[in-house]
């Protein structure tokens, strides 16, 4: 499995707050069946934190010699989790933008919290620019109904799921949305978005197998792997196939 949205990167956002922790979290992906992460680092003005390129390729790289000396085989890909703003328009027009994968033109990106005017039109500019997007835990955007995400996957948008929406870790109402988006046929990729180590292998555990008890078998390696691995390689967004429905 590849796991496309994860807060590895030691001292950087609100994910792992140290070198040791990062590797426990590692090691808990590896424990439950990855073998590639593409850690996403805040990046932008949200309340994440804004992680300048060089430092999440600088503390990138430290992990993954921390992981060889640790015996953990986790590959780490280059990845940010891009918050929608006017600054992430003229970043774009710079090309100082992290694709997932560290090439090909899909960004992970994730909208405000507190919602934003019109964000169909808000992500086609980014669209029109020639990026592919994954949108990130739509399922805990209150805002977000069900007609605009249709809208969104009808405009190419492919929507990132959390693992942890499976076992109601954000809530029942973002569990529902997560389950009803997914069998409507409107999702894509789930991904962990893990940020601390404890307790994770449990949870991640009980969220896989409930993934595979309620949309079937065909979910887990669509949504965890070819999906993750066709965005890596920068594959149309028409060779995504919905995990559900």
């Amino acid at each position: 499995m590849l796991d496309l949205h994860c807060h590895l990167l030691p001292d950087v956002d609100d994910g792992a707050r140290s070198l040791s922790e990062a590797v426990a979290m590692a090691r808990a992906l590896h424990s439950v069946g990855f073998v590639a992460a593409a850690p996403s680092p805040h990046y932008g003005e949200g309340p994440g934190g804004d992680v300048a390129i060089a430092l999440a390729h600088e503390r990138r790289a430290a992990l993954a010699e921390a992981l060889v000396h640790a015996g953990v085989e986790l590959e780490l890909l280059a990845n940010a989790e891009h918050h929608v703003s006017p600054e992430l328009f003229a970043r774009a027009a710079g090309s100082r933008v992290v694709p997932i994968g560290g090439r090909g033109r899909w960004l992970l990106v994730e909208l405000p919290w507190g919602g934003i005017a019109n964000p169909d039109n808000v992500l086609f500019r980014l669209q029109s620019k020639g990026y592919k997007l994954l949108l990130a835990h739509p399922e805990r955007h209150r805002f977000l109904d069900d007609a605009l995400i249709e809208g969104f996957v009808a405009r190419g948008i492919c929507l990132q799921i959390e693992l942890g929406s499976f076992v109601a870790m954000y809530g029942d109402a973002a569990q529902e949305r997560a389950l009803r988006w997914s069998r409507a046929g409107w999702t894509h990729v789930v991904a962990s978005d893990l940020h601390r180590p404890e307790q994770a292998v449990a949870w991640m555990s009980m969220a896989l197998a409930e993934l595979t008890r309620v949309l079937g078998e065909a979910a887990r390696p669509r949504a965890l792997v070819d999906n993750p691995r066709l965005i890596v390689d920068d594959a149309s967004v028409e060779a995504l196939l919905p995990m559900g429905g």
